[in-house]
């Protein structure tokens, strides 16, 4: 009696989670239903129903279009009503049976032809019915009062005013047309109720009406003559804009978008047929509840498989149904909402059967099922390399991406051996290492592919599973090879870099310790660069580094140490037995024509100086001494050939050999470089003055100042030492400012003490690139008391680098009072390129030409015609190195002006030189006594 009483229970139980559940599933059906949720797919599926139903229909309507092409023809918009009024008389002559006309006609026109419309509509709205539109808009887009917009009543006096307003539906497509509008006392039926002849109420619109069911005629083929009158004659006419430019079209369903006079003519044409209605709320609903209460019922009494069944069985019926009653009763009824509900209370029902175990069952299934869906995804679409492999060693499973590596399908690889695509795998998967380790893969053609494994153990039910995952490392193998090309190479040439270079001279040097080590350098490449630009510029290296490599062949090692500059080193050869020669070889072999495809098809000839330098243990150990102790051997001597290198383009030779002189001259300018600073700080420079004479009367004209070491220290230095080293560590222009202000602290004692005014003092070639410095010259210039006739004494080469600033700066100093003396002409590069755009008025000329110039015939005949040039342009000219009274003779003969050499004094310290004037003027008071 127990077990009765509880099966009765459990399946009292079991109807109640049923029924239960079937309410579950209509309380989330309203949820859907009550905000609206469920008609975006509702519409959407009938949507697509009713365009698999259209077709084209048999119909009355012609539609009369204002496209665009009919407004083009006429030429202007808005048109003449005159227009209208033509194409309304002929359709009133071609006996249509009625016209509607979806134009506004609410506004007087300034086009003209109002008088020609009204007579047109009075006269065919006496024997054809017609209809002008009317509808309701907004005043204004911010103002929500609605206004009314009528046709003029002159033409409403023989027509019907009918309503175009149409409505879209929630999602904004036009669905439904209403019955008309009230406005104030009078009703306006709508358009499409007019046409069809009906006055009581609307309809939705039957969207399986093709527009094409309807006969199209362009307004101007009508205006023009070209539609014959068979086609008019009693027709139901809509003239109405077609044209998108106007703006009159409406979003619908199944068609986007539709002409508003085509919508009227679907409206129509829909009534005509009968009309198109929906079921009331309260009809819905009951449908609704005798849907819920049969799928309850059949579903409860059913199994799954057979509700299923049931379930999609009553899916078709019911489209069925919606087809039938769409299409014979013209009824719309919901498609989607009681499918949806059909479908919930089948779902709910068979949930509620389910046990607690079988749902925990199910969802394992498919909790296990996605995830192995995902990991196979996972594994599928990585870009890591995944094999799977046995204790064996045999593949049993890889992903796609190792597959595309290694060029062999999944049946191939699942069927081979690990170490035929690994070979390091060869002794087991067990012996490999469990941290990561880099090993290659083999693909089908034999081609090895740098990779890093990673080998787990993965712990399973059965036989132990091994997952071997790879990464591709070709890229970083090959980023490696770069950036170890690029410590050791230049990326230009190809050639070896200073670093490697260096590295490679040292080991060498381990083997053999001996060796020449040459520093070449292309002369005027910055030329090259700024006449044909700087890719020219590398193409010419790329060349030259090409030929140098040829050249040099298996000798020894080639490298590009900066921009223009190129070292060769040569281990075991010595300078002086072979390596000169090899230097002129190789210089002889780049001084050929080189085409360059970017110097505009040019052949450019370039020139290089090579400096040399040579190894041997003894010397090096010296320079170790003196050099920084860090240096390597190969740094050294690339100092050194550097050093002959630069030697050699001061005293123009091709190839120089560095030797201990040099380095001993080093040495020299570099301790020089501290002392002229200290010097200048302290004024401890001398000053020394040689005399100028007048070579007619031998009188003293004036002087120039020198510059000396000073007396007090230990060793003497040349003066051509000191300007060097000057200029090539800045220091000359606060070396020429101590000058200029020293000789300007004396112009007063020089006026008291009645000594020659003339000054001459001596430009670096250097000063004509510092505009700094040139204007603190001319101020200390304009600070002179107004003794001193300031000459500047410049030589040609100053102005080569820069010519127009050269010349402007001699510009300027001839305006502050001085007078600019060429000096040692005849020794520069351009001798008489600029006398004529110059403002000098003295020229010197140098005394390699003066000296012992008896002895020189070609020397007087340089002298002589050069005095007769600078005479002939208004120069006076000095003549430098006087040494013999026949080089006195000669100049006196030739017409020199003024003369200064060791016949008359040495350059000489101050006091020397008060004696000497002293002893000049004595000298000459004795001689005109004696006179």
């Amino acid at each position: 009696m127990s077990s009765v009483r509880s099966d009765i229970f459990s399946r009292l139980r079991s109807a109640l989670k049923v029924v239960l559940a079937a309410f579950l599933a209509l309380a989330i059906f309203l949820l859907l239903l009550w905000p609206g949720m469920l008609e975006r797919p509702e519409t959407g599926l009938r949507d697509r129903i009713i365009s698999h139903l259209m077709t084209e229909q048999p119909s009355n309507l012609l539609i009369l279009e204002i496209d665009s092409a009919s407004i083009e023809a006429v030429g202007q918009w808005p048109w003449p009503r005159s227009v209208y009024a033509t194409a309304i008389n002929q359709l009133a002559d071609a006996g249509i049976r009625s016209l509607m006309i979806d134009v506004d006609f609410s506004a007087e026109s300034s086009l003209g032809g109002g008088a020609q419309l009204e007579q047109a509509v009075s006269a065919i709205g006496q024997t054809v019915p017609t209809f002008l539109p009317v509808f309701v808009q907004r005043r204004s887009q911010t103002e929500a009062e609605l206004m009314i917009r009528r046709p003029k009543p002159e033409l409403a006096e023989s027509v019907e005013l009918v309503s175009v307003n149409m409505h879209p539906s929630g999602d904004g497509l036009v669905r439904a047309l209403p019955v008309g509008f009230r406005w104030q006392e009078d009703f306006y039926r709508g358009a499409w109720s007019a046409l069809a002849g009906q006055a009581d109420y609307g309809t939705w619109v039957d969207y399986t009406i093709a527009p094409e069911s309807f006969r199209y005629v362009r307004f101007i083929d009508l205006l023009e003559g070209r539609v014959p009158e068979d086609v008019l004659r009693g027709r139901d006419v809509l003239i109405g804009s077609t044209a998108i430019e106007l703006g009159d079209n409406l979003a619908t369903p199944i068609h986007q978008v539709l002409p508003g006079v085509v919508i009227q003519a679907l409206g129509a044409q829909t009534l005509r047929n009968g009309g198109l209605f929906a079921l009331s709320p309260l009809a819905a609903f009951l449908i609704f509840a005798l849907v819920f209460l049969a799928a309850a019922l059949v579903f409860s009494r059913c199994n799954w498989r057979r509700g299923l069944l049931t379930l999609g069985l009553a899916i078709g019926v019911w489209l069925g149904v919606f087809v039938w009653a769409y299409v014979d009763m013209h009824l719309l009824l919901d498609v989607f909402k009681p499918v949806l509900l059909v479908a919930l209370v089948y779902v709910a029902v068979n949930l509620a059967r389910l046990d607690t175990v079988m749902l925990e069952r199910f969802w394992l299934q498919v909790s296990l099922r996605d995830n192995e869906a995902l990991l196979n995804r996972i594994v599928a679409t990585t870009n890591d390399y995944i094999l799977c492999v046995d204790r064996n060693g045999r593949i049993t499973k890889a992903n796609q991406a190792i597959q595309t590596l290694c060029d062999l399908s999944e049946s191939e690889l699942e069927s081979a051996a690990l170490d035929e695509i690994m070979p390091d795998a060869r002794h087991g998967v067990i012996t490999l290492p469990d941290q990561p380790f880099d090993t290659h893969l083999v693909t089908r053609s034999g081609h090895h592919i740098p990779a890093q494994a990673t080998v787990s153990r993965v712990a399973v039910s059965g036989d132990a599973i091994f997952t071997v995952v790879l990464r591709d490392l070709s890229e970083r193998v090959e980023r490696e090879r770069e950036l170890e090309y690029r410590a050791s190479y230049d990326a230009l040439t190809g050639l070896l870099n200073r670093s490697a270079f260096f590295d490679k001279v040292n080991e060498s040097l381990k083997d053999s310790p001996a060796g020449c080590l040459i520093c070449l350098n292309i002369d005027y490449f910055r030329e090259v660069n700024d006449t044909y630009g700087h890719s020219a510029g590398d193409e010419l290296l790329t060349v030259i580094a090409e030929r140098i490599t040829g050249y040099v062949a298996n000798l020894g090692y080639c490298a590009r140490i900066d921009g223009d500059g190129f070292a060769l080193w040569l281990p075991g050869l010595r300078f002086t037995s072979g390596g000169s020669q090899f230097c002129e070889s190789l210089l002889e072999h780049l001084e050929r024509p080189l085409p360059l495809s970017l110097a505009a098809g040019a052949s450019v000839e370039v020139s290089a100086t090579a400096g040399a330098a040579e190894y041997c243990s003894k010397e090096y150990g010296e320079d170790k001494a003196g050099d920084d102790r860090s240096s390597t051997p190969a740094e050294i001597m690339l100092r050194q050939a550097t050093d002959a290198m630069r030697l050699g383009k001061q005293e123009g030779l091709a190839v120089r050999c560095y030797s201990q002189l040099d380095r001993q001259a080093a040495l020299q300018r570099l301790k020089l470089v501290p002392a002229i600073r200290t010097h200048i700080n302290n004024n401890a420079f001398n000053l020394v003055y040689q005399p100028k004479l007048d070579l007619n009367t031998l009188t003293p004209m004036g002087c120039e100042a020198l510059l000396r070491w000073p007396k007090s220290a230990r060793e003497s230095i040349p003066v051509t030492q000191l300007i060097e080293v000057a200029e090539n560590s800045r220091q000359i222009v606060p070396l020429t400012r101590w000058v200029v202000e020293t000789l300007l602290a004396q112009e007063a004692e020089w006026e008291k003490a009645g000594r020659p005014r003339h000054l001459a003092l001596n430009l670096s070639p250097r000063l004509f690139k510092d505009r700094v410095f040139f204007d603190g010259l001319k101020d200390l210039l304009r600070s002179s008391g107004g003794y001193f006739d300031i000459e500047c004494e410049i030589t040609e080469t100053a102005l080569l680098d820069n010519e127009g600033f050269a010349q402007a700066m001699v510009s300027e100093l001839v305006e502050c009072g001085a007078t600019i003396a060429i000096d040692d002409f005849g020794t520069g590069y351009s001798s008489l390129a600029y006398l004529q755009s110059l403002r000098a008025s003295v020229l010197k000329i140098d005394k390699s030409f003066v000296s012992h110039i008896q002895d020189f015939p070609n020397n007087q005949v340089i002298v002589r015609s050069t005095i007769n040039m600078a005479h002939n342009l208004g120069m006076t000219v000095v003549a430098e190195g006087v040494e013999t009274s026949e080089d006195e003779r000669f100049l006196r003969e030739s017409r020199c002006d003024l003369v200064q050499g060791y016949l008359y004094a040495q350059p000489m310290a101050l006091p020397d030189f008060d004696r000497w004037l002293a002893d000049r003027k004595h000298a000459q008071t004795r001689r005109m006594a004696s006179s």
